[in-house]
């Protein structure tokens, strides 16, 4: 090799070095001048990307967080980027006792002697959060018929998901549906059908809700009411009465669910020689009177009688009976 290469060879040489010097001990990252700015709400967390540029410059970079209050821990990911790597994500958590205001912390970037800041300002919000309650608390709904109810939500400023509504302590025979069932709005229509069937009272129900870590509960009291509708029943049951002479029975009547029309009495199963009647009849109260009077030529024995009420489409029977002696 002459001497013309070899101080070739050498000024490639030099070059590279000094490439090397530059990018190991002359280059240098720089962050954004820009401000970061994150808005987490108590007791929630936040992400955002920290990104920086490198210039020649290819050494590990590492990331903390100061200023931050107590309270308020954060996270880098990764906390340590490889010689090539630009960004991280950092994850705020705020604890439910931060105090509601703006915070203005720094992110800190360093990597040997080279130390970088970037400023981040953080508002800390309230705790999402939201009331359930129901419109009316309290209704009236026959058998086989429905009812509705207005469940009202209102969201503070920072909870703005959907909430899930459920119901619960239905009894038997009544079902709930809500309108919508997840509730992003103000409100919800809960339909309450009760069917034929199920039995009349007073049944405690809770509406439930639940949205982003709550659940939130409302009352609704139910009464089921009877359909319209009457029973009888005799006082006494069963009587005893001589040929010729006669005996009363007590017919009351039992009315549920509102049922306020007269009743019409009449008596099946009479045998011969013997005739009854009703006072009142119809009966528009609550008792009416049954005489049964016997003739002389009634036969002696045992019969069974039926004493049917009748109020528009309703009929009803009580049992009674009757023993003719000699």
């Amino acid at each position: 090799m002459n001497r013309k290469h070899v101080k070739k060879l050498l000024g490639v040489g030099a070059v590279v070095l000094a490439g090397l010097l530059l990018v190991g001990c002359g280059g240098d990252f720089k962050l954004p001048t820009t401000t970061l700015t994150m808005s987490v709400p108590q007791g929630r967390s936040g992400t955002t990307k920290v990104t920086f540029t490198r210039e020649r410059f290819e050494g590990e970079v590492s990331f903390s967080l100061t200023g931050a209050p107590t309270g308020v821990t954060a996270k880098f990911d990764p906390v340590k980027t490889d010689t090539k790597g630009t960004e991280t994500t950092l994850t705020l958590t705020v604890g439910d006792t931060v105090a509601v205001q703006k915070y203005t912390l720094k992110v800190v970037a360093q990597s040997g002697n080279k130390k970088k800041e970037q400023t981040l300002e953080l508002t800390v919000q309230v705790k999402p959060d939201f009331t359930i309650a129901a419109t009316p608390a309290a209704l009236t709904v026959k058998q086989g018929a429905s009812g509705t109810v207005t469940v009202n939500l209102s969201r503070n400023a920072t909870f703005t998901g959907a909430v899930a509504l459920t119901l619960e302590g239905a009894p038997a025979g009544v079902t709930g549906t809500f309108n919508p069932a997840s509730a992003t709005g103000a409100t919800s229509t809960l339909t309450l059908n009760v069917s034929s069937t199920a039995a009349a009272g007073v049944y405690n129900l809770t509406v439930r809700g639940k949205g982003d870590g709550l659940d939130k509960t409302t009352r609704v009291t139910l009464t089921v009411e009877a359909l319209p509708d009457f029973s009888l029943s005799g006082q006494p049951s069963a009587v005893e009465v001589k040929r010729g002479e006669a005996a009363t029975v007590t017919i009351t009547v039992n009315r549920v669910g509102g049922f306020a029309e007269p009743i019409q009495f009449e008596i099946e199963g009479l045998p011969t020689g013997v005739t009854a009647t009703f006072d009142p009849n119809p009966a528009p109260a609550g008792t009416a009177t049954l005489r049964i009077t016997t003739g002389t030529a009634a036969a002696a024995g045992t019969y069974p009688l039926r004493v049917r009420g009748t109020a528009g489409a309703l009929s009803r029977v009580a049992n009674v009976s009757l023993t003719i002696s000699q």
